[in-house]
């Protein structure tokens, strides 16, 4: 069967799926686009629902995708471009289960932590993610409202990271120090502050987190206070500020290296 009509039932339930958070939400899904992500998220064996496929994309990718027959439909290069979030598709689209979330109060903390309170730009939150993988922190915690994980931008940006982190959600800030502090995780805010630890004369324990806030406001002081350090990246000339993902690389190097 080949789908040659953006009117399809399912082309406009991946449509949705992929610009609503809400049917995100509601459906429990989301979606991916490309062999490579598609590659990913088989072999961390995550739940894949639906694939679609043009039939150029399906020729170049046959070994791979004939394993999965029973859950691939053929669409055509129009309907295509409907369904890619990208300026040039790779013509492969799958509809996945969301992950199975981790509970901080399920597990026993220890090693390098990222927790990412109110990020909102996908972007962003997608190449941090993408980076705590390559520093291999061992989990990366988001709170205070971050941009929902499963945004096809954050998807795209982790290059596969999504499914190999473990990524805990967790809305209350005050409850996430609490039980880092419980386990014996020290933490560290990451501020602009002369006041602050220089991040290169810091020495992380084995057990340590980077706290990290949004991209416009930093961390809330009353957040910052309850971290038991505050740490910042010296800069030079006149810049004060840089953006959220490379302070979070600069922040991770640092806190992982020792």
């Amino acid at each position: 069967m080949l789908i040659t009509s953006n009117e399809n039932i399912n082309v406009k339930q991946y449509v949705r799926l992929s610009t609503s958070k809400k049917a995100r939400d509601e459906h429990n899904q989301f979606t991916l686009e490309g062999s490579r992500l598609l590659k990913d998220a088989v072999s961390e064996k995550s739940d894949i629902q639906t694939i679609f496929a043009t039939e150029t994309a399906f020729e170049r990718d046959r070994e791979f995708l004939s394993e999965y027959s029973d859950k691939i439909t053929l669409v055509s290069e129009g309907v295509a471009k409907r369904l890619s979030n990208t300026k040039s598709d790779q013509g492969i689209f799958a509809i996945v289960n969301k992950l199975k979330n981790k509970l901080l109060s399920n597990c026993t903390l220890s090693g390098k932590f990222v927790v990412l309170n109110n990020i909102q730009d996908p972007g962003n939150l997608g190449t941090i993610l993408r980076t705590a993988d390559a520093m291999g922190v061992s989990g990366v915690i988001l709170c205070e409202n971050c941009c929902d994980l499963y945004n096809p931008k954050v998807v795209r940006s982790t290059m596969g990271s999504l499914f190999r982190l473990k990524i805990y959600i967790e809305d209350d800030f005050d409850g996430v120090l609490s039980r880092l502090r419980l386990e014996g995780v020290k933490t560290y805010a990451a501020v602009i502050s002369k006041q602050a630890g220089e991040i290169r004369s810091v020495k992380f324990p084995l057990n340590s987190a980077i706290v990290i806030g949004n991209e416009g406001n930093g961390l809330k002081s009353e957040h910052s206070a309850l971290c038991d350090e505050q740490v910042t990246i010296e800069m030079n000339g006149n810049i004060d500020s840089l953006n959220a993902s490379v302070a979070a690389a600069i922040l991770m190097w640092e806190m992982t290296k020792t």
